[in-house]
């Protein structure tokens, strides 16, 4: 009864809490710490139970009445797995609250909180069995009138803080581009005028780069303060960044980015902090929609794990290399010296395989993670068994320094400079030589790794206490030994000499022997407790001596907590050192891994030839795509990408479908992309003039949520193209104009082609089924493409061949794809009948449909009306083809198939009633 009232009572403290929370709109999860396990309750209860044991059958209800509420409960390791989902690892992160029971009074009052771009809170939750993931980076953005965008961004665990403003257009496409580099957790946003249309576009720019955006009033936005505060954290003078000060946006973000970060009220942040002006143009431009397209980051939906660029690549020894290939992948470098910088290391390492397997297999696996332990042990958390692990760490930074040296190539000096000299340097006697010192002195090396313990000579008061443990100790073996010879039991067969926590020290005997000694035990000795696996006893003598030695062991601890907190205090400050290390250590890794991926894919990789943004060159000779080569059972045709402005700097690619079109103009992507990180490219040979930016729509879906259309979203990342690109930039289009009605898309698509060809004038690959665009011509030059395909006459069986040739596809092959897939042949009958009538691929018929196009158009701008009965007949025919190709098939039976095809039929001749072209049509295809 009592434990029902005091549900009740706690669903009533639970409904005030909801009802007094005004953060209306905002996502919390609230935990509640039980001690021995967490519940979570109302709402949160439904989504703990159906995200993560799968059913609502662990929801349980307490309390009465109208007090009843729901309830769930997690253990320890399902309230961490709940942590890194809401934090880390979902789409969509949510705000975390741990509450905690004050006894005796019974409120509950909120002890810890946390969101996706501050979680140092849940720290020690969220890594104690996994390694730490990306640095939370929390920003903060504003848009002011005009189209002026200041953001400025904190990372916590590097302690790096910068800001920047720029004009951008109404889509916000730069700030999306710079949110993905900085890789946002979360976002401040203001809290006013987010309702407003540009509002709105603001937070579905923070949506689509998988960001929390967090509303805070406008006055968190206020820059009173900010030179006061940035005093306390940064190294060197605040006068040094007046650039960012002086800049209203930027300044106005970096102040509210600060108040919500709360790096000031940590002060290990203190004087340690870098302030910059963030460069937008430092590296290549990738949106939301490139990062997707060219599958550069795992999906929680991906398969094996080289399905993406990062899983491909990830070959890094340490947790340190892989967190910094991910922040790579999202930065690609625009300057070919630093580029050039990268694949020279790389191109060592791939020559040398006996230098590389050293790094890999010996030196760079036995290195921990040494940022997250720094970071530790600046916050004073850190235990003798960490320490131990930088002391591995700094240890094993000469024999890398060796191994770098072992380098033989043309690129050894400068592997040299940059790399082992800097390591030598670390591990010198004026820097971690003195770290190590201290640790060999006041660790006691010998009882690892099963005991972390101070050294019993560091200390003299500690080496007393030791001794006196000793003796101690001596004597209880010798009351032991007393009590055995009593006993007539044979020493540690027989009987036992044991501790715990419970009793201290005392003696056991097994079920069995003790029936022999049953009597005397009950006369001199004192029975501690009796189960199954013995009796547990003791005497006077050993009592008194485990009492002695349990209050000597409590002195010997206290003083080694003492001491631990001294060497912890003393060893952090090599802090700047060590973060220093791991930053080489993990860049050492990432270059390491590239040549590892190099050299081992089915077809080594080759160095890429890098050359200016002013170049008009990409070649790529027989170049692959690099994840689909290293699936299993995978032979790879390679095929060569020529573009070269003034002749094949838009090339249209067409095809029939499962052709390889958009693998081919993915992997182009994907080639230069790995170029500009510094990795070797999947080619022959390649030549690749720097780009600041890939482009890419290669397909879009709904989102019903923000009330966007398939197309609808397809136009939104289109426009991001036509206003954004350069003619640096990449641009790569999949199938465009699919959503809307044949003559629509083809009309778009013309318009968008032609833009990008005259004005824009960058490089595209244009994969479409629009067999009529291949007649666009354009000043930068267009080439037509295609994939090659066989069908035998006799069998009407297609094969793909994967085979990019020149020149333009001179059929479709949508109805043998629909035959793939066993269409009723009823309705594939239909399909070829319409399909003959309507489709003329021969240059005149692209021709005459470009016209079709165009010439109503026309028309209408010079005022004339339009009253061609072919052009709406036309119009009119290509709808029923668009709309038969929508008919949901899978979801079909054969009958209801044919039906519904007889319907569109019907519906064409009843509108061919009001047409004389569309008329004859349907005449002649009867």
């Amino acid at each position: 009864m009592a434990d029902a009232d005091a549900e009740t009572k706690f669903a009533r403290v639970y409904a005030r809490l909801i009802a007094d929370d005004g953060r209306a709109g905002e996502r919390v999860v609230r935990f509640f710490d039980r001690r021995d396990f967490y519940s979570v309750h109302g709402a949160d209860a439904e989504y703990v139970a159906r995200t993560f044991y799968k059913t609502t059958s662990v929801i349980k209800h307490t309390g009465r009445g109208e007090d009843a509420l729901a309830g769930v409960t997690l253990n320890r390791a399902m309230f961490e797995t709940a942590l890194r989902e809401l934090l880390i690892e979902g789409a969509e992160g949510a705000r975390v609250e741990l509450y905690e029971e004050s006894k005796p009074s019974g409120t509950w009052t909120l002890s810890k909180t946390a969101s996706p771009g501050r979680t140092q809170a849940f720290e020690e939750e969220l890594f104690r069995s996994n390694e730490m993931s990306d640095a939370a980076v929390v920003c903060a953005v504003r848009a002011t009138s005009g189209g002026g965008v200041g953001v400025a961004y904190v990372n916590a665990t590097t302690r790096e803080l910068g800001a920047c403003a720029f004009v951008d257009d109404e889509q916000f496409c730069t700030l999306e581009s710079v949110l993905c580099q900085m890789g946002a957790k979360e976002c401040v946003v203001p809290k006013e005028g987010l309702e407003t249309p540009e509002g709105r576009r603001l937070r579905d720019v923070v949506a689509r780069c998988g960001a929390l955006a967090t509303e805070r009033p406008s006055r968190e936005f206020d820059v009173l303060d900010l030179e006061s505060d940035l005093d306390r954290l940064i190294k060197g003078n605040v006068e040094a960044h007046r650039a960012v000060i002086d800049q209203p946006n930027s300044a106005a973000c970096l102040a509210a980015v600060l108040r919500f970060s709360e790096m000031l009220a940590d002060s290990a942040n203190h004087g340690r902090c870098s302030l910059s002006m963030y460069d937008t143009g430092r590296y290549m431009r990738l949106d939301a929609s490139a990062l997707r397209a060219l599958n550069v980051l795992p999906e929680r939906s991906d398969g094996p794990s080289n399905f993406s660029l990062y899983g491909l690549l990830n070959k890094c020894r340490t947790p340190m290399g892989r967190r910094l290939l991910s922040r790579w992948l999202k930065q690609p470098l625009v300057d070919v010296g630093e580029i050039a910088q990268r694949h020279d290391v790389v191109h060592e390492f791939v020559n040398s395989a006996e230098v590389r397997d050293a790094l890999r297999s010996a030196h760079l696996r036995s290195l921990p993670d040494i940022e997250r332990i720094t970071r530790k042990l600046e916050r004073r958390k850190a235990t003798l068994m960490d320490l131990c692990r930088l002391y591995q760490a700094s240890a094993a930074l000469p024999h890398m320094a060796e191994a770098l040296e072992r380098c033989e190539g043309r690129f050894a000096d400068f592997i040299r400079t940059k790399y082992a000299d800097e390591l030598k340097k670390f591990s010198d006697p004026s820097h971690l030589g003195r770290f190590e010192g201290l640790l060999e002195a006041a660790v006691d090396l010998s009882k690892i790794p099963d005991e972390y313990v101070i050294c019993a000579s560091y200390d003299a008061e500690l080496g007393e206490l030791q001794k006196q443990k000793d003796v101690l100790e001596e004597d209880i073996r010798s009351a032991f030994a007393d009590a055995s010879k009593d006993l007539g039991m044979e020493r540690d067969k027989q009987l036992k000499l044991e501790h715990n926590n419970m009793h201290g020290w005392f003696m056991r005997l097994t079920k069995k022997d003790e029936t022999s000694v049953r009597k005397k035990l009950s006369v001199s000795y004192q029975i501690l407790e009796a189960k199954k696996d013995g009796t547990k006893f003791t005497n006077k003598k050993l009592r008194a001596l485990s009492e002695q030695r349990v209050a000597l062991d409590r002195s010997y601890e206290a003083k080694q907590r003492h001491l631990v907190e001294r060497v912890v205090d003393v060893a952090a400050s090599f802090s700047e050192v060590f973060l220093n290390v791991s930053a080489m250590a993990a860049e050492i890794d990432v270059l390491v891994s590239f040549a590892e991926v190099a050299v081992s894919a089915p077809v080594p990789f080759v160095r890429p030839i890098m050359q200016e943004k002013s170049s008009d060159t990409i070649h790529l000779e027989n170049c692959r795509h690099p994840n689909v080569e290293a699936q299993d059972n995978v032979r790879f045709i390679a095929n060569t990408c020529s573009m070269k402005k003034g002749e094949s700097w838009f090339q249209i690619i067409t095809g029939p479908n499962m052709g390889g079109k958009s693998t081919f103009i993915r992997q182009v992507g994907v080639c230069v992309l790995l170029a500009q990180i510094g990795s070797f490219v999947p080619c022959d040979e390649a030549t690749i003039a720097v780009r600041d930016a890939i482009f890419a729509r290669v397909g879009a879906g709904d989102c019903q949520l923000r009330g966007i259309s398939t197309f609808m979203a397809e136009m939104l990342e289109t426009a991001a193209i036509l206003k954004a690109a350069t003619p640096s930039s990449l641009v790569i289009i999949d199938e465009l104009g699919r959503g809307t009605s044949t003559y629509d898309g083809f009309g778009l698509a013309w318009a968008i082609s032609e833009h990008i060809v005259n004005e824009i004038q960058a490089p595209c690959m244009f994969a479409t089924h629009f067999h009529e665009l291949t007649a666009l011509k354009g000043a930068s030059g267009v080439a037509n493409f295609h994939v090659e395909a066989l069908i035998d006459q006799a069998s009407r069986k297609l094969t793909m061949l994967y085979q990019i040739k020149p020149g333009a596809c001179d059929q479709s092959f949508g109805i043998h794809c629909a035959e793939f897939a066993r269409f009723p042949e009823e309705v594939l009958k239909v399909a070829r009948q319409k399909a003959e009538e309507l489709e003329d691929f021969s240059k005149e018929g692209a021709e005459r449909a470009v016209a079709d196009v165009s010439e109503p158009n026309a028309k209408r701008q010079r005022g004339e009306e339009v009253s061609d009965d072919m052009a709406r007949g036309v119009i009119r025919a290509r709808q029923f083809l668009s709309d038969f190709a929508a008919v949901p098939l899978e979801r079909m039976s054969p009958a209801e198939a044919v039906a519904r095809a007889r319907q569109l039929k019907a519906e064409l001749e009843s509108d061919a009633a009001h047409n004389s072209w569309l008329t004859d049509l349907v005449a002649n295809a009867a």
